[in-house]
């Protein structure tokens, strides 16, 4: 059974986790409104492995307060913070749900560009196909010069 110190490190831990991801989670908002698909994917890749330490974090989280068999006295601080971390991984989804709706958006606009540019392209080539003057005759030379 851990002790309350222990516990309350816990709390600690999963508090600064929660911030880093909401901290990341501002930089992704930025990178998908201006369009960087690289430093997206890099930051996905960041957030996704402290995503699974965070994951990891709250797991020990559940299984030390279910190890008390009363319900752990921590300082109001702790308990403060603790409802501040609820607050914060609420916040995380909703802005999350944000961004995987926004990315969407946004995928499927850049799908009908593209299939608006490809319509135009082959306009444009079925135009050029018909504007070209085509030689009469033939091109062959049937003068009798002898």
């Amino acid at each position: 059974m851990p002790t309350i110190a222990e516990f309350e490190q816990t709390i600690d831990t999963r508090y600064e986790q929660l911030s880093q991801l909401l901290d990341l989670t501002t930089q992704q908002e930025a990178a998908i409104e201006q369009g960087h698909m690289n430093e997206l994917m890099r930051l996905l890749g960041v957030k996704q492995r402290l995503i699974e330490r965070f994951v990891t974090t709250s797991d020990q989280f559940k299984r030390e307060f279910d190890s008390f068999e009363t319900r752990p006295t921590v300082s109001q601080a702790h308990r403060e913070r603790n409802q501040a971390c609820n607050t914060m991984h609420q916040e995380l989804l909703a802005r999350e749900a944000k961004c995987q709706e926004t990315l969407t958006t946004s995928r499927n606009e850049i799908g009908e560009q593209l299939m608006r540019g490809e319509g135009a392209r082959r306009a444009v080539a079925g135009y050029q196909q018909t504007s070209t003057p085509r030689p009469q005759g033939g091109g062959l030379d049937l003068s009798s010069d002898g």
